[in-house]
């Protein structure tokens, strides 16, 4: 214990230092220098663009420091114009962004070849924006930015990664649900997994007032359920609408001057909602009965991002249970952070869009269904364990009413309840297992009539959900299936490498296109979920130990998932094309699968070697991954992003990675 003190008190020691001399590195570099006012009270007018007078300095100059506030915009650019030792004629620097509020943001560290000749900077702000320049410097004394939130982080990851990497006393305390301080920690940290995910939910601020039309699809259904009607009567159809051969092909409505509602279900002349209706019944129509006023949809994936942080910490603590002998305390909670945190959730809840509703609805039902499922295999009492068995298979079903493809990861309760200690000793679907057999089957039936029910009123079929009449950016009733266009989208969603450069925000879109010979539909995306996401990493490591070590139950289990994840992507890629939030669809699969292979890695009663190599490397996956889902909370690959819609958040957090 002594030794474990010790090295915290050396690593807040580090930690002191690289925020000191590391992080606030531009302070010490410009304390010796001269600084040089090249302007004053000036503002860029007309031309949108200021230029300081060309300066001889002959001397050093280590940066520049613009001080300005922008009329009408939040952002100006700034570039330095420079001749110096080896450089004769002049060559300009990349441009800068400066943020208003953000004054660190208006200084930049140069660097020329030895002594600067000649320096002349340049100010340009955007069409209809006036930039007020209080003054640009050179060779600025930039103060000590000493930030308390980054010194917690850096401590942390240099503790937690001391203290796993070492036979430290972490190593010793067990996951045991019954001691009370465990529960006060395990609810502490939900509470701040919660209060987390409020803030993203929340972060960009023109995803609150729905800004496009038809994100406002849930909000306008609620208010025609309550008159009557499952059709949207307030969307005008146009006459020639009715009249094309084929209103599906939007690019030729598009053509011939058709006006059409973007991404609305289009049938029999009406328009529909083809996104899942169990968020509908659960969230928007109750909250307008009850309130007369619409739902924001920010305010729904909050409330789905607090059911999916349940569902999280039931699910792993059941296949703990099941499945684990002793795992420490904090491989239980990291585990479930970084289930919870894994990027693609991370991203569903950032963008709080008509999109990700229905997808972030049935991710949260799946991991509850499978975490209620997983407690009721170890609940001994019979009447929990029937109420536990049917609250698994209501959550279930209800996914059919939000995302249908995520229903094939029901198929886990096959070997769960069958197949788990063999057919002869399963759980359902025999004579002493009538009442669980229906407790397992019922809410399935349930959910089935009124689901059913809808899609009948809509579209006279009870298993048509009204995908294909939808009028988005292809005719999904002539996209057929292509091998060659599946193969190419199974690699795009599972294989295709991140893309990471130097300057913040880090990570960039892949490059999604090649030569295939047809319509390849794609958005941005940011890797394949196989090789971005460092937790699924235990799957790789699966496939290397070929699952020798893990039970025949779990081998199924991880099999299933893993198999059930290339289906959905598969299904996903093949009738709507390649598009980052529907990596979401498969995710749940394959991280449940990464979750429990990490639980029989870390598992303590192991070799005490192959336990610290497998704790040593899970640790580095999960900072990994942690770092990921980071990255595409800031990335700008897309028009909806922090960069455009919540700018002074964006570059706070630049700052923080300023040196």
């Amino acid at each position: 214990m002594k030794k474990d003190v010790k090295a915290t008190l050396i690593i807040f020691i580090i930690t002191a230092f690289l925020e000191i001399f590391a992080f606030n590195f531009s302070t010490w570099r410009s304390m010796a220098s001269d600084t040089v006012t090249l302007a004053e009270n000036v503002v860029t007018g007309e031309e949108l663009t200021f230029y300081t007078e060309v300066f001889d300095i002959n001397g050093p100059v280590k940066n520049v420091d613009v001080d300005l506030n922008v009329e009408n915009h939040d952002l100006a650019y700034v570039s330095v114009i420079l001749t110096d030792e080896g450089d004769k004629y002049e060559y300009s620097t990349p441009e800068y962004t400066v943020c208003n509020g953000i004054r660190r943001s208006g200084f930049s560290n140069i660097y020329p070849f030895d002594d600067v000749n000649t320096i002349q900077v340049k100010v340009r702000a955007e069409e209809g924006c006036i930039a007020h320049i209080n003054s640009i410097k050179a060779n600025a004394h930039i103060s000590m930015d000493i930030k308390p939130f980054r010194v917690l982080i850096i401590f942390m990851i240099l503790w937690f990664g001391y203290m796993i990497c070492t036979h430290s006393f972490i190593h010793e305390v067990y996951l045991d649900e019954k001691k009370g301080w465990q529960k006060v920690v395990t609810a502490a940290f939900i509470i701040g997994f919660v209060i987390l995910g409020s803030f993203i939910s929340k972060a960009d601020k023109v995803l609150l007032n729905n800004p496009w039309p038809h994100h406002s699809q849930y909000q306008e259904l609620a208010r025609n359920i309550s008159e009557g009607r499952v059709y949207l009567e307030d969307q005008y159809v146009e006459p020639a609408l009715m009249e094309v051969s084929n209103p599906y092909d939007t690019i030729a409505l598009q053509a011939e001057g058709i006006p059409y509602s973007m991404d609305y279900a289009f049938y029999n002349g009406h328009y529909y909602v083809y996104f899942g209706i169990v968020p509908e019944m659960l969230f928007y129509y109750p909250y307008y009965k009850v309130k007369g006023v619409d739902l924001p949809n920010y305010k729904v994936m909050f409330m789905l991002y607090v059911m999916l942080t349940a569902g999280v910490f039931l699910s792993v603590s059941g296949l703990i249970k099941r499945y684990v002998k002793s795992l420490p305390y904090v491989f239980y909670i990291m585990i479930c952070a970084c289930t919870l945190f894994t990027a693609n959730f991370v991203y569903l809840t950032a963008r709080s869009d008509i999109y990700n509703v229905p997808i972030l609805s049935a991710i949260a039902f799946t991991f509850i269904g499978t975490g209620l499922w997983l407690t009721s295999l170890n609940t001994e009492k019979k009447l929990l364990k029937r109420l536990y068995i049917a609250g698994g298979s209501f959550a279930m079903a209800l996914v059919a009413g939000c995302r249908p493809q995520l229903l094939i990861i029901s198929g886990i309760a096959i070997i769960l309840f069958i197949f788990e200690d063999g057919i002869k000793k399963r759980r359902l679907f025999t004579k002493e297992s009538l009442i669980e057999t229906i407790c397992f089957c019922l809410p399935y039936v349930i959910v089935a009539i009124p689901v059913c029910l809808y899609n009948y009123l809509r579209f006279g079929n009870i298993l048509d959900f009204g995908a294909t009449y939808s009028l988005t950016t292809n005719d999904m009733n002539h996209r057929g299936f292509n091998m060659n266009r599946l193969l190419r989208s199974l690699y795009c969603y599972l294989f295709q490498p991140v893309v990471i450069n130097t300057d913040y925000p880090f990570l960039e879109a892949s490059k999604v296109d090649g030569n295939y010979m047809g319509r390849f539909l794609y958005e941005y995306t940011y890797g394949g979920i196989l090789v971005a996401n460092a937790m699924l990493f235990s799957l790789w490591m699966g496939l290397v130990t070929g699952l020798k070590k893990a039970g025949r139950p779990v081998r199924m289990i991880v099999v299933f998932l893993v198999v059930s994840g290339i289906i959905i992507a598969g299904f996903d890629a093949n009738c709507a094309g390649v598009l980052y939030r529907y990596t979401c669809d498969f995710a749940p699969a394959f991280i449940l699968a990464a979750a429990l292979m990490w639980m029989m890695y870390l598992d303590r009663s192991r070799n005490i070697t192959d336990y610290m190599f497998a704790s040593r490397v899970a640790y580095i996956c999960f900072v990994m991954a942690f770092a990921y889902a980071f990255m595409t909370f800031i990335s700008s690959a897309s028009v909806v992003c922090l960069e455009n819609d919540n700018r002074q958040l964006f570059y706070t957090i630049a700052a923080y990675f300023k040196l």
